[in-house]
Parts: structure tokens; sequence; C-alpha cells
């Protein structure tokens, strides 16, 4: 069996997007943040540089893109304007995770069900890591779905 994962289209980059969105909900660490942050910001890069851009509804979607705080975050995490750190707040731990071992309970669960507390903080602002990823995909996700 040959399986190919290619990256040729803006859909294969929102494909990647949406695999980076799944994995911070699996594990919040910094990896996951930086990888859904850069897929992020240059998926609207993919878009401009596509057939699609021609049209009025690849112009409005790139054109709101850059012009959301979200993008423009992602940028400047991107582009190291900003730096970046995730912070975890959870009573019952006793060290740090293995994060190189998928969790028993996945931290959007966790999230949820108010036993960890997470911060997402770019300079010196914070943000809710769940609700910046879903900000993002908000500004996405309608593009991707009629197509």
């Amino acid at each position: 069996m040959k399986i190919t994962h290619e990256f040729s289209t803006p859909r294969n980059i929102f494909e990647k997007l949406i695999r980076d969105y799944e994995q911070l909900d699996i594990r919040v660490n910094g990896d996951n943040v930086f990888n859904f942050v850069s897929t992020a910001y240059h998926l609207h890069e993919w878009i401009k540089s596509a057939p699609i851009h021609s049209s009025q509804q690849g112009k409005r979607l790139v054109k709101r893109a850059v012009g959301e705080d979200c993008i423009k975050l992602c940028r400047d995490i991107i582009t190291a304007k900003k730096t970046y750190k995730i912070m975890i707040d959870d009573p019952r731990a006793q060290n740090e995770p293995d994060y190189t071992k998928k969790p028993r309970v996945m931290d959007r669960e966790h999230y949820e069900k108010g036993h960890k507390h997470y911060k997402f903080i770019i300079g010196d602002k914070e943000y809710d890591p769940f609700e910046f990823k879903e900000s993002i995909m908000n500004i996405y996700k309608p593009y991707f779905q009629i197509k």
C-alpha cells in the first residue's frame, strides 16, 4: 500500500490545521501550540497563492484573515516579534507529564471539567488556548465547508 500526504492546495493546509487543532485537544503544550499557530498563519498565504484567490470569496477570506487579531498574533509568534508560553495549573499533578506519550485523559476534558486551567501568554497578554484556537477555526471553517 502506498500512502501519500500531499500539500499542494489550501485545502491540504486546512486539513493540517484541523489535525493541529485536534492535537491541542489531546495535549496543550508549546510544540502543539506552535504547530497550530504556524499552520493558521500560513494558510492565508496558501490561499493567496491559489487560483481560488482570484474569486471574490477568496479575496474576502484573505482580507478578513489578515485583519483578525488572532492571525496577527500568529504572525507575530512565527516571525519572532512576540514570544509565548503555556502555563498549566494542575493542582493534582505531582510532576511534569511526559509529553512524548499520549495522556490517558485528553487535556480538553480536564479543561471542560475544571480540573486543569490553561493560559496561553503572548507577550504580556493572556489568552485561553481553547478559545484562541476556536476563533482561528471560525475564520477558515466557513470557507472550506462550502467547497
